[in-house]
């Protein structure tokens, strides 16, 4: 449950139908960073029903199979890196502050989470284990045998479902302020402190002033941004509403479930690394405390002092160091 950056553009309070949406520009530089990082866009069809949107090596010498078969793929360079995005907006800006450090030591590989920018799927199913599943399937599609994973906030809950269905293929697992338990009368008190009547108004805003209130959720401050800027980023990342809404649905009932029956909870058996802000406003840190007991021995949790819930892009520089170093480790593969 991831929010968007705080660094989209303003410039001037100018009516949005006199300008190109500037979220899409937005975007379309941050594509052009991941290309001069040796990122190209494809898009797979993991099953009939499911399309995964995903950047990859551009050094790769495969191309994505139309038809749902599998493509040889060009031996890697570089140990792979899988990178899940949370809610709220995409891989593009959730990683663009990752790149330059990761890309030097990783083949590195982004895509967009079901429901979100160009990943979808007609399927009904609205579970984490269906994300997990359809991840695990595009890694099957680029055959990529065993990787770690990196996840922030939703996409680390689904880093950590992938991590404990399909152990032999992780091999090392990060978590960033991904809290996979949430009491009701947590999420009942985070409703009242962000002063929003359900998690749908709260993590799916329809209107200006909500976004706000989201960015701040996510890094505990926000810089002025006009209506009509924050309008044009609502326009152009919140699509698949009704689909988010059942995934948010999901996600909480699953960790409202997990708060009620911890032991319950899958425990990853490769090494763990939990990042998290000292200063998260979402999942506080007494529920990375929880986790690392439950989790035992092979977790150790990185406390990021004054660090929000977007860490990977509040605390950029102390994150990507507290994973890189966890990863550089002997065991990674």
């Amino acid at each position: 449950m991831a929010v968007l950056p705080s660094c989209l553009l303003s410039s001037a309070a100018l009516p949005s139908r006199l300008l190109p949406s500037i979220t899409e520009i937005q975007e379309s530089c941050f594509a052009l960073v991941y290309n001069a990082y040796g990122l190209r866009l494809d898009q797979f069809h993991v099953d009939n029903l499911t399309l995964v949107s995903c950047w990859v090596p551009a050094s790769r010498g495969d191309k994505p199979a139309a038809s749902g078969a599998a493509n040889p793929a060009a031996v890697p360079a570089k140990p792979p890196l899988l990178l899940l995005h949370g809610f709220g907006a995409s891989s593009l800006n959730h990683w663009i502050n990752q790149l330059p450090a990761f890309s030097r030591h990783f083949d590195l590989y982004i895509p967009d989470l079901l429901f979100f920018r160009g990943s979808f799927s007609r399927s009904s199913r609205r579970d984490e284990r269906f994300q997990a599943e359809a991840m695990m399937a595009l890694m099957d599609q680029l055959r990529i045998e065993r990787c770690a994973v990196v996840g922030v906030s939703y996409g680390g809950i689904i880093a950590h479902k992938m991590a404990t269905l399909f152990p032999a293929r992780v091999t090392k697992l990060v978590l960033g302020g991904a809290g996979l338990v949430l009491t009701k009368g947590e999420v009942q008190g985070v409703l009242r402190q962000w002063h929003a009547d359900t998690p749908t108004d709260l993590f799916l805003p329809a209107e200006p002033r909500g976004l706000l209130r989201l960015i701040r959720l996510g890094n505990n401050e926000a810089p002025y941004l006009p209506d009509w800027l924050l309008q044009d980023a609502l326009e152009v990342l919140f699509e698949n509403r009704a689909e988010k809404a059942g995934l948010l649905e999901d996600s909480l009932k699953a960790a409202e479930a997990n708060a009620e029956d911890p032991g319950s909870i899958a425990v990853p058996h490769m090494g763990t690394l939990l990042v998290w802000g000292g200063s998260d406003q979402l999942f506080p840190l007494a529920i990375a405390h929880r986790m690392q007991q439950h989790f035992g021995s092979s977790c150790r949790l990185e406390v990021i002092e004054k660090g929000a819930h977007a860490i990977q892009v509040h605390q950029a520089a102390r994150f990507n160091i507290a994973v890189l170093s966890f990863l550089s480790e002997a065991g990674s593969d």
